[in-house]
């Protein structure tokens, strides 16, 4: 079967990688399973726990398109800490499940007839492949309609402290350009970097070291942008509109994320 997500469709490839991190950030970590599928694929799966040995594990033969793997449109996850793939202590799957759906995707978790708690997919076409059958009838068809839209980054100067930001990733790539190549090159787990710029584009976000480009998901650390201060988080996420303790030291952050210094604290106690 088919683990190659560059099959599917643009949004899913790029959802993943944000589900990922998203998960990542909450301690949850997940692998790709299965993507896009054949009609044999397709087929030699529904044989399973029919024809052949094994338990059923879908209602859709190749030939009916009936499967979302088969428009590019769903991939699998499964749970990739060393505690089993199917693992289900901890509620694992339906709290991916419910970050998948923060972040407008649809969960198999939530189908009665099979539920599929590994399964995530793009919800515009509905829970099935009804729609996409009668709008465009062949996979072929809906493929030409995936038109990959320019991406225009923002670039912005950005710094960060004397002991800069971790990596939290075991091994992060580092990459000619944003979203670009890998160029061989990785830091690793636990090693300090120091930020230049970001580029920003929907939901990518990249830093750019000396060595090049890095996807910014997977940083820790204090970073300087227009002369504020504000905490990166795993995941891209920030402490906002709350009090934060940082290597043992509390910060306020007002509820864009910057850090609150005594400049912008009134003798009223107004935050200006």
């Amino acid at each position: 079967m088919g683990r190659d997500i560059t099959k599917c469709h643009p949004r899913l490839q790029e959802a993943f990688k944000s589900l990922a991190a998203k998960c990542s950030a909450q301690g949850l970590t997940i692998g790709l399973g299965e993507c896009f599928r054949t009609v044999a694929e397709q087929d030699a799966l529904y044989a399973q726990g029919r024809t052949e040995p094994g338990s059923i594990v879908t209602n859709a033969k190749g030939s009916s398109y009936s499967s979302q793997h088969q428009w590019g449109i769903a991939f699998d996850f499964y749970r990739n800490d060393g505690q089993g793939a199917y693992n289900e202590s901890g509620d694992f799957f339906r709290r991916v499940g419910q970050i998948a759906k923060s972040i407008g995707l649809g969960w198999g978790g939530d189908w009665t007839s099979i539920v599929d708690k590994p399964h995530i997919y793009l919800p515009d076409w509905g829970s099935g492949t009804n729609i996409l059958k009668q709008q465009y009838g062949t996979f072929e068809r809906f493929k030409q309609t995936w038109a990959i839209e320019k991406k225009e980054y923002i670039y912005q100067s950005i710094g960060t402290g004397a002991a800069q930001v971790e990596a939290t990733a075991s091994s992060l790539v580092i990459r000619d350009a944003p979203g670009g190549k890998d160029t061989g090159g990785r830091y690793y787990k636990g090693n300090r970097i120091k930020p230049l710029r970001k580029a920003l584009a929907g939901s990518e976000r990249w830093f750019e070291t000396d060595r090049g480009w890095i996807s910014a998901d997977y940083l820790q650390g204090w970073i300087l942008e227009g002369g504020q201060w504000w905490y990166l988080k795993p995941g891209y996420t920030y402490p906002a509109g709350r009090l934060e303790v940082i290597d043992g030291k509390c910060y306020c952050f007002d509820f864009n994320g910057w850090m609150l210094t005594s400049s912008r604290i009134q003798e009223d106690g107004e935050v200006i």
